[in-house]
């Protein structure tokens, strides 16, 4: 599995599973469609900051780059994120 694979399986795994929430895919605009509300985009904050170990900064942070599971993951990456298995490597 690539790096962006794994990053995408694991966006989608803290949507679906931690979050409960139904994504058919990861271009479905999340904020369009209803699925990602202001509560839940709290949690979601909190969970890829733990998952992926950065800090999002919260002043410059734009909803619109949370609206898909795609672009989600280009956040997380384009912002220092780390898969856990590059942690424990480190």
């Amino acid at each position: 599995m690539s790096a962006a694979e794994a990053f995408q399986s694991r966006v989608t795994n803290i949507l679906t599973v931690d979050l409960q929430l139904d994504v058919p895919d990861a271009e479905t605009d999340l904020i369009e469609e209803g699925i990602l509300d202001s509560l839940v985009f709290v949690d979601l904050i909190s969970r890829l900051e733990e998952e992926f170990n950065f800090e999002i900064d919260l002043g410059e942070l734009e909803f619109e780059e949370f609206s898909s599971i795609s672009r989600i993951v280009n956040y997380v990456t384009s912002s220092g994120g780390v898969l856990p298995e590059a942690n424990v490597l480190q």
